[in-house]
């Protein structure tokens, strides 16, 4: 996706104007305003009103400095981690051990949140992705409609995505069952995953993507723009949402393995700004990392191909195996979202790489890849994008307004 790189600052009065008239008159204009859109979209879709939604994702906010706290203080004996929002909002945290920890309230911004800690998990996370790894070249030739793999930090399995109709799961147990010695299961999608840059998207001319967000080198004042590293290289045309248009210099990508993106300079002035949808644009005031992002995190995009949806994380440490990452075999850093189970609302479809993942004003990642039946609302079964985090290997930061 390519959207952040050129802005009208009339639009801002408009996007703010039309959250006046329709959610909060008191919060237009307030940083909030951005994730009160946000919620409208959730409640929407999942059958909450706009309070219960906005509470949500209010509290989803709060904790993810929490949520990194503990990831790194259970490290060693982390099996999962995951947000739950019923019957009562609370963190689940299962562990590798038999020691008991009392379930209690932490601090988190403006509010104590309950974390529930669940003992005596078989296997860390750590060491069921080291088990599968062991043996995913081979699992990769016994099962070639094998999509993607992740942990299920809920249930404690190993989960293979495989493309494929309801026959197809006995024969892929029988075919694995031999390679692991761990709890497994297969999950079925109907449709292939695909990096999602092909189809032109009439922003760049050079190549089938979007901008993301705007950036600047770590060191020095120069500023550009990001997508995603498999989208084409060299100097192309851009032409933005609003019609602006700049000539983009291709600089550099880290597209390997573990990693996504790429970034142009501009001949344009560059502002800390997206679109979070064809006609919202919004500052970006902050970034949500790839250590305080949990399953259960609500969590938007956009792209030209499908627009604005929004659905729910179910794998931080997805591995797609559907295609390599520039010739290498992806590792399990990428983070994986699916429409809400509560309701549908995720939308993806070819030409949405490079776009942005967001929660309200706040980055989370580039777009990476999809499987979809289509590019509507709810025909998304899968999306997956490169966190924020990926873009220091390009001696990168975020640019954030005011």
């Amino acid at each position: 996706m390519r959207y952040n790189s050129f802005f009208c600052l009339p639009a801002v009065a408009v996007v703010l104007a039309t959250c006046a008239a329709t959610l909060t008159p008191s919060l237009a204009g307030e940083p909030e305003a951005p994730l009160i859109k946000d919620a409208a979209f959730h409640a929407a879709n999942r059958g909450l009103s706009l309070e219960s939604s906005l509470n949500r994702l209010k509290k989803e906010s709060e904790i993810a400095g929490l949520i990194a706290q503990l990831r790194d203080a259970y490290k060693d004996r982390l099996a999962g981690l995951y947000i739950e929002h019923d019957p009562v909002f609370r963190i689940v945290m299962r562990l590798k051990s038999d020691q008991i920890e009392s379930s209690r309230l932490f601090d988190a911004g403006t509010q104590k949140v309950m974390v529930e800690f669940i003992p005596n998990s078989k296997y860390t996370q750590a060491e069921l992705r080291a088990a599968l790894d062991k043996n995913l070249e081979k699992i990769k030739s016994a099962v070639p409609t094998l999509q993607g793999t992740y942990t299920d930090v809920k249930t404690g399995e190993v989960v293979l995505d495989v493309f494929g109709t309801e026959y197809e799961t006995q024969r892929v147990q029988q075919a694995v069952g031999h390679l692991l010695d761990i709890p497994f299961r297969v999950r079925l999608i109907p449709a292939p995953l695909v990096q999602h840059a092909v189809r032109g998207s009439g922003l760049i001319n050079g190549g089938t993507c979007t901008t993301t967000f705007v950036v600047k080198k770590t060191t020095g004042t120069t500023t550009g723009v990001l997508t995603a590293g498999h989208c084409a290289n060299g100097n192309v045309s851009y032409t933005g949402l609003d019609s602006a248009t700049a000539s983009l210099t291709y600089q550099a990508q880290a597209y390997n393995a573990s990693n996504d993106a790429q970034w142009y300079t501009t001949n344009a002035t560059n502002e800390p700004k997206f679109y979070a949808s064809a006609t919202n644009l919004r500052t970006l005031t902050g970034r949500r990392t790839q250590a305080s992002t949990a399953v259960g995190n609500n969590i938007c995009h956009y792209g030209v191909a499908s627009g604005y949806s929004c659905g729910d994380v179910f794998a931080t440490d997805y591995q797609p195996t559907s295609y390599t990452c520039n010739g290498a075999t992806c590792t399990a850093t990428y983070i994986a979202v699916i429409s809400p189970a509560s309701g549908t609302g995720l939308a993806c479809a070819g030409g949405d790489s490079g776009g942005p993942w967001f929660i309200g004003s706040v980055a989370a990642g580039i777009h990476s890849s999809g499987a979809s039946s289509g590019p509507g609302i709810g025909q998304c079964l899968l999306a997956v994008y490169t966190s924020t985090d990926r873009i220091s290997a390009l001696g990168l930061q975020l640019m954030y307004g005011p």
